[in-house]
């Protein structure tokens, strides 16, 4: 797939929070660590929130989808959690206290969502591997 950007001022996920440093006014840290946690481990509301990103968040998702050299299924997990909590993706540590097997269910879940959107392009569908590339640091 062609990689497409945008300027920042074109992600949507830069005005819902993506790269804030603390969480919206009442939620302490713990609890948006928590809030991801929970968001992660409810597999239905998880894939309702990622249909919403890939639909309505167009130009953050060609933007970063379109590129290969990143972790794509970690983008989707944070921009999930950006979408419907406002809270930051540097919130993400909350994947890392799931157990195992509620990573691989979220990991499937993001993976599902990134190859419906692959399709909506007329794209190729991803393997895990394709989609989360190791040439950059994983965004977890």
């Amino acid at each position: 797939m062609k990689r497409i950007l945008h300027t920042w001022d074109k992600w949507e996920c830069y005005p819902a929070g993506f790269y804030e440093d603390n969480p919206p006014n009442g939620i302490s840290k713990d609890e948006a660590i928590q809030i991801y946690i929970d968001l992660l481990s409810n597999i239905e509301l998880f894939g309702s929130v990622l249909e919403k990103v890939i639909t309505e968040w167009k130009n953050s998702c060609e933007h970063y989808l379109t590129n290969e050299r990143m972790n794509r299924i970690a983008w989707l997990g944070q921009a999930a959690l950006v979408y419907k909590y406002h809270i930051p993706a540097c919130f993400r540590v909350g994947f890392h206290l799931l157990t195992k097997e509620q990573q691989k269910k979220a990991d499937e879940k993001a993976l599902e969502y990134l190859n419906i959107w692959m399709e909506r392009k007329g794209e190729k569908s991803l393997t895990m591997e394709e989609a989360q590339s190791k040439t950059v640091p994983d965004l977890y």
